[in-house]
């Protein structure tokens, strides 16, 4: 067999395990978190740490509400940073409104909100 045909072998392979992965995933209800194509606009402006917040967020949200309760401290344990360089990461996620973090009650947990993707005009 050629190298071409073994490439191609190999890139036909890659879809059908993306397609059952996709798909097994889908009937087992696992959860998951939409990035939508608009998301790539706002990449040049964030940090990696900002995106893998911005995603670790997003898995962990609310699906109808956008919303997640997680602690600055349960994070930075995640991630295994510290809870100033969550925060900073936070901070650069409300810069450009991609989240927005309330706290609702006196001593209450924080509430992070998943907003819509602002749109930059051109």
């Amino acid at each position: 067999m050629n190298k071409e045909n073994t490439k191609r072998s190999k890139a036909t392979h890659l879809r059908k395990e993306h397609s059952l992965w996709r798909d097994t995933n889908f009937i087992n209800k696992t959860g998951f978190y939409p990035l939508f194509h608009d998301f790539k606009k706002l990449l040049p402006d964030l940090s990696g740490g900002a995106v893998s917040l911005f995603v670790y967020l997003g898995l962990h949200s609310n699906n109808q509400t956008g919303e997640c309760f997680h602690s600055i401290d349960k994070i930075s344990k995640f991630f295994d940073k510290s809870p100033r360089t969550i925060s900073k990461w936070i901070n650069e996620l409300e810069e450009v409104k991609l989240i927005e973090r309330l706290q609702l009650e006196i001593n209450g947990p924080a509430h992070t909100f998943i907003r819509p993707y602002p749109i930059k005009l051109e």
